[in-house]
């Protein structure tokens, strides 16, 4: 097993679609971002085709993509569907915009793009369960995908409202973002902490040396599982998910709603908040991957 970049783009962009079809559908609901409607629909079905184009890069032949939709409960079957119902709302969304007299969609657009747009994101962490892998075997991957979600939508929307001069939605954006950071900051480390404690799912395996590596003494389970809150991935986690990915963002997006940052200027604040989101979000699935690596590798040996 190894780093599966076309998984960690598709996840990723599953959250940022999602986020900015949540923030449209949050806006709606407070009567604010009317101009920006358009752009979030296209922003948001972009978004989730660069996803969905990851994932054929993953199987890399169709015939495998097929195969895998074959069972229903399958995980990319499950992922697939909702995939599918997000982009219908996106579209009846923007059909319902087009519709109305104002120019608006009704309420109970926005209730729905809410719905699935954090239906998405969760749906996506659940196809990932699987007790093969104890880290990522935990409800914990889902909901730090649903509040990465939150976080990504309301920078993103400040981008779009910025660029569309929605001076309306500025804050009300900056308010999700900031309360996504500091969630999602609270939802990694918690994680961490529980991935520090799952080194007992190995003990029970029967392992001997690495016999490419026969001077090599085997590795603790304790030190695999808990290299992310103080081992060799501490830096990554802490200074690249926790501070860049979370503290920044929150911090700049607090800025903005406090009103210290004016709403035309908001912009290019929410660029630079979102690149270190980003950052963050990236570095937090490979972190998860490199566990998950190191731990397989570790004891891939048991017989």
């Amino acid at each position: 097993m190894e780093i599966q970049w076309p998984l960690i783009l598709f996840t990723f962009f599953n959250c940022l679609a999602g986020g900015i079809f949540l923030m449209q559908g949050i806006l709606t609901l407070a009567g604010k971002g009317k101009a920006m409607q358009l752009a979030s629909c296209v922003s948001a079905i972009v978004a989730l085709a660069i996803g969905g184009l990851s994932v054929f890069f993953h199987l890399q032949h169709p015939l495998r993509m097929l195969n895998g939709f074959g069972h229903i409960t399958s995980g990319i079957t499950i992922e697939l569907i909702f995939v599918i119902v997000f982009a219908i709302v996106v579209v009846l969304y923007f059909l319902m915009m087009r519709r109305s007299e104002e120019g608006t969609a009704p309420k109970w657009c926005a209730i729905l793009a809410i719905v699935v747009s954090l239906a998405l994101p969760f749906a996506t962490g659940d196809s990932y369960l699987m007790s093969a892998i104890p880290v990522w075997d935990t409800m914990l991957l889902p909901l730090y995908y649903v509040v990465a979600t939150v976080m990504l939508g309301g920078l993103a929307a400040m981008i779009i409202a910025g660029a569309t001069k929605a001076a309306d939605a500025v804050k009300l954006s900056a308010t999700v973002a900031f309360i996504g950071a500091v969630v999602c900051a609270i939802v990694s480390i918690i994680y961490a902490v529980a991935i520090s404690g799952m080194g007992s799912n190995y003990t029970e395996m029967q392992y001997y040396f690495d016999p490419t590596l026969p001077d090599v003494a085997m590795r603790q389970s304790e030190q695999i599982t808990g290299a992310i809150l103080a081992g060799e991935h501490a830096v990554a986690f802490w200074l690249g998910n926790v501070v860049v990915g979370c503290a920044v963002p929150a911090v700049l997006a607090a800025l903005v709603m406090a009103g210290k940052i004016p709403a035309d200027k908001a912009l290019v604040v929410a660029v630079v908040a979102i690149v270190c989101a980003i950052i963050g979000t990236i570095v937090w699935r490979v972190l998860l991957y490199e566990v998950a690596v190191n731990a397989l590798i570790q004891f891939q040996w048991a017989l």
